[in-house]
């Protein structure tokens, strides 16, 4: 089962603290569970694309979520995720979790506007597909039928019982056709436009060799990316065109995949390379690709280089010379030339290692491990295929905010600041004010991350920046003037308010009320001594004011609000600000017979719950006496039906903020003009100190030490690819990168960093490097899309590849910053 990840944060809270008890600390209680965050609406139809484990939502078995049910209840019903655990593969087995099952349409063949949307798990068999649909179209059991896949409105392939919804290659929204005899024969005929290997092909007459555009198959941009790189090296695709590959197969290597998967690749680079089509879509490879690499199965958005590692790793052992790999003891430096310990290791990488990928994509790092407490110092030479640079890491982070003003009347806007990666909360209220052109002393503000309708966390002033996720909405509420001025006793402060209204939902069977929380939580100042619910009544109306879309009751309840001032001093046409000064009890009150506004007093009620809003703990009492409320209060806010129906504007709450020019392009910062790959290399071999948990064990100490490591190029392969890691990703969060990285499409020389003496007498064919492919990534993380560029060695032209389109291109066009993988060719070659 699925839970919202803050949920299951705010339900550890409540249950491992040693220090408090329930009472005590009352606020903390979780309530009932509620998924809602995970849903694209209230129908809990759809779960929102791209959730991540452990950022949106924890995995449950069923054990733990029922006792959690039983304990804690749920908001509704229908908000229960169940997921089945399915195997993945046919060569290396994998168990994972389908959060997302495969949504497929069902349609009879005789109709095609009558479509019915069915969720399918990618473990089911297209025999379970079929007894969905003949119940659904009302097909008796004994009547034949066959079952259409529909991949292109002019085509269709059929599908066989037996088979997997993962094997037979479908992907999400794909639509399928039942179709039944007609007059005692089939209507639709088998036709025979489908290419080699089952790829259905697309375009006719003659085009230039690699200039072939894949098909998505529903996420599968990462693929065709990384495809499209590694199809336009030449060393490569000519050795699977001449079929070389087939007197090298290895299939008994145990670490390979049986030859199966050199052999998928093959067909591809012929397909592409054929000349005679300007796409198809590449589903055999794919389902090949799924089958040794689970990670890859299904259609949800993976990584390029990720699928180019993979698929170098395999090509190799399925290619690798060497039919049984020798046992090779590694032996130590210990002071001996670099020259000669590099040619051992080189060797006896071959001696294990001997296949195109090899020739082609290795080259070797030497790696200096400097103990700290002893002389010794290790020097050992590691082969490698790719060369995976950091990036220079932006010192300062840019973020949109939200600024409450503690004058409801007046608007919410919202910023786009730039603020100090290392800084802390306090330094986000300085970049506010500073585009407000106010000094930073003369407003106080309260950070709040809201989540749902709620505050998931209120932060303190000196937390860090880092403390702040991307994916949160940060909205800064401006507290009173005189709340700087309030004694060491604190009796002063802000406490939470949300918005509920009661709906009416099903359970088991029975109809019954439940709180449904909607639009912005917000924050009001109450003294903590003396405040009454009249008081906090008002404050709450206040802070609803500009929500209110009623011309009649927004003047009640200006009245009503005002009440505390002496009405002879308001004249009708004054403007109307709201300071409401009665909250710190500055002002006496008037009388409340003076205005009763009965009907501006029963627009909701008030009642303390938890910090999540879901679970009552005590009903606030409607008289004079003062409230019992401390600075751990949450309050709920309960409006009528009546209310919540006529007075408010429910749906379009986010546009009550105005925009500062912050937000738009010419109000931000103009972006750095980026960096250079040469920084990138230099920040690669920078000496670094080992972190605790990756402490290095030193033979002579006899213990873990965190030594200083250095990476240096030893030598280059023929090809040398370069991943640029734009992607960090720790257990909560995830960040991408968007540093424009100034590469050169030619001439790159990076001799500078290789420590192989012999490298002064290299001619420049063999220390220079041209560009030949691209691998680009637009948009965030978790989605976004894949393309590339790669210079075609027949036309000896740049081309542009989307998918299944291919246009040309020019190469002062491939330096942006979407470049991911850089491929370069050695200029000798």
């Amino acid at each position: 089962y699925l839970i919202d990840a803050r949920w299951y944060k705010q339900w550890l809270k409540f249950v491992s603290s040693d220090d408090y008890g329930y009472v005590s600390r009352e606020n903390l209680h979780p309530g009932p569970i509620d998924n809602s965050s995970l849903f694209t609406d209230d129908s809990y139809e759809r779960l929102k694309d791209h959730l991540s484990e452990e950022i949106d939502y924890k995995l449950l078995p069923k054990e733990a979520w029922d006792q959690l049910v039983n304990t804690y209840g749920l908001v509704n019903e229908g908000s229960a995720i169940e997921r089945k655990v399915i195997e993945q593969g046919s060569f290396f087995k994998k168990c994972s979790i389908e959060v997302y099952p495969m949504e497929l349409k069902l349609c009879q063949y005789g109709d095609r506007t009558i479509v019915a949307k069915r969720n399918f798990s990618k473990g089911d068999t297209i025999a379970d597909i079929e007894e969905d649909g003949r119940k659904l179209f009302e097909i008796a059991t004994e009547e034949p039928i066959k079952l259409w896949n529909a991949y292109l409105p002019s085509s269709l392939e059929q599908l066989f019982k037996a088979k997997t919804v993962e094997d037979s290659a479908l992907q999400p929204g794909q639509l399928i056709i039942f179709e039944t005899k007609k007059d005692g024969k089939w209507t639709h005929q088998t036709s025979g436009a489908n290419s080699q290997n089952g790829n259905h092909t697309s375009g006719s007459g003659v085009t230039t060799q690699g200039l072939c555009g894949l098909n998505n198959l529903g996420n599968t941009c990462f693929m065709n990316s990384a495809l499209q790189c590694l199809s336009n090296v030449p060393a490569m695709t000519n050795y699977f065109k001449s079929n070389t590959y087939k007197k090298e197969l290895n299939k008994t290597n145990p670490l390979g995949m049986g030859g199966k998967l050199a052999q998928a690749y093959a067909q591809l680079i012929q397909s592409i390379w054929s000349g005679d089509q300007s796409s198809f879509a590449p589903r055999e490879f794919k389902m090949k690709v799924s089958q040794f690499a689970p990670r890859f199965s299904g259609y949800q958005q993976h990584d390029s280089q990720e699928l180019f590692s993979f698929l170098v790793d395999g090509l190799h052992e399925d290619l690798n010379r060497i039919s049984k790999k020798p046992y090779i003891e590694m032996k130590e430096a210990d002071g001996r030339p670099d020259d000669l310990v590099a040619q051992e290791s080189w060797d006896n990488h071959r001696r294990r290692n001997d296949s195109i990928i090899v020739d082609t994509l290795h080259g070797l790092f030497r790696s200096k491990v400097d103990c700290p407490e002893c002389p010794r110092i290790s020097v050992t030479f590691d082969p490698f295929c790719f060369l995976s640079l950091p990036l220079p890491m932006k010192r300062q982070r840019t973020m949109d905010c939200w600024f409450v003003p503690v004058g409801f009347d007046d608007k919410i806007c919202k910023y786009k600041v730039t603020v100090a990666k290392s800084g802390c909360i306090r330094d986000l209220f300085g970049a506010v004010t500073e585009l407000q052109g106010v000094p930073e002393t003369s407003t106080r503000m309260v950070a709040t991350d809201v989540y749902n309708c709620r505050f998931h966390k209120i932060f303190k002033p000196r937390e860090p920046i880092t403390s702040i996720y991307e994916k949160d909405y940060i909205y800064l509420f401006e507290a009173p003037p005189n709340m700087a001025m309030l004694p060491a006793s604190n009796t002063c402060t802000v406490i939470p308010i949300c918005m509920g209204h009661k709906i009416v939902v099903e359970y088991l069977s029975n109809y019954q009320y439940t709180a449904h929380l909607f639009g912005q939580p917000f924050l009001i100042p109450v003294n903590l001594t003396n405040t009454t619910y009249r008081e906090l009544y008002k404050g709450v109306l206040g802070a609803t004011w500009r929500y209110i879309n009623d011309s009649k009751m927004i003047s009640e309840v200006r009245k009503f609000l005002l009440e505390d001032i002496d009405v002879d001093d308001v004249k009708d046409d004054d403007s109307f600000e709201v300071n409401l000064p009665c909250f710190f009890g500055g002002r006496g009150r008037i009388g409340y017979n003076k205005i009763t506004f009965a009907e501006v007093f029963k627009l909701f009620t008030l009642k303390v719950v938890n910090s999540f809003g879901t679970q009552v703990i005590r009903q606030l009492e409607n008289n004079d006496e003062t409230l019992s409320l401390s600075v751990d209060t949450y309050i709920a806010v309960d409006w009528t039906k009546h209310a919540y129906d006529n007075y408010l504007e429910r749906y379009n709450w986010g546009d009550i903020a105005d925009s500062h020019s912050s937000v738009n392009s010419a109000g931000v910062k103009k972006p750095s003009t980026g960096v250079q790959l040469r920084d990138c290399m230099k920040l690669f071999t920078t000496e670094e100190k080992l972190d605790k948990d990756d402490a290095w064990y030193c033979s002579h100490c006899k213990k873990h030490q965190q030594a200083t490591k250095k990476f240096d190029l030893w030598m280059l392969p023929p090809v040398l690819v370069i991943h640029l890691k734009r992607f960090s990703y720790t257990r909560y969060s995830r960040d991408k990168l968007d540093t424009l990285v100034h590469f050169p499409t030619r001439d790159l020389d990076l001799s500078d960093f290789i420590v192989n003496p012999q490298k002064t007498s290299w001619p420049k064919g063999q220390r220079c490097y041209n560009l030949i492919a691209v691998s680009n990534h637009y948009g965030g993380l978790g989605g976004g899309h894949y393309t590339a560029y790669a210079k075609n060695h027949i036309d000896k032209k740049w081309h542009y590849f989307d998918d299944s389109s291919v246009s040309l291109s020019a190469e002062d066009r491939v330096v942006t910053k979407a470049a991911y993988m850089l491929v370069y060719q050695r200029q000798d070659l």
